[in-house]
């Protein structure tokens, strides 16, 4: 399932799909390009601020190229620089253990957002038991992950 547009007008890829997409977040959008389930001209793009030109091809789909059927899929809610923070559901990992190494959010979502030769580095800042399902945050550096002091004092 996918959906394709003609672009009539030069624009960014962002602010195109914004427009054709009624009722998608920025972030939902995002997600999409990161994910690489955006084609323009037949070659997929992760880059918000792709121009695009007249006649250009763009395609929306609901998986990547090449994605395996079954392959997890997280939900991001929030990401910058520094912080990651994702949608885990009930019955997920947050982190490895020695049983499972693959079926968790944490080596979910390194694939979900690495690219061939560029892989991602995480860090989770906290976890949740496997039943509990909640926001899950995983810093972008191991500095992100470093205890500090309160700036409030009892």
């Amino acid at each position: 399932m996918s959906d394709r547009f003609r672009v009539n007008e030069a624009s960014g890829l962002l602010l195109f799909l914004s427009a054709r997409l009624q009722g998608w977040t920025r972030n939902k959008i995002k997600q999409r390009l990161q994910a690489g389930c955006v084609m323009v001209n037949g070659r997929s793009v992760s880059q918000h601020d792709h121009p695009l030109v007249v006649g250009d091809s763009v395609e929306v789909r609901a998986e990547a190229k090449g994605a395996r059927q079954g392959t997890p899929y997280l939900e991001i809610l929030y990401a910058d620089r520094e912080l990651i923070a994702i949608n885990k559901p009930a019955g997920l990992l947050s982190v490895a253990t020695a049983k499972d190494n693959k079926n968790n959010a944490l080596a979910i979502l390194r694939n979900q957002l690495s690219r061939p030769k560029h892989p991602v580095k995480l860090w989770p800042v906290h976890r949740l038991d496997r039943d509990t399902s909640g926001v899950l945050l995983f810093a972008t550096s191991p500095n992100g992950t470093r205890r500090r002091k309160p700036i409030w004092r009892w």
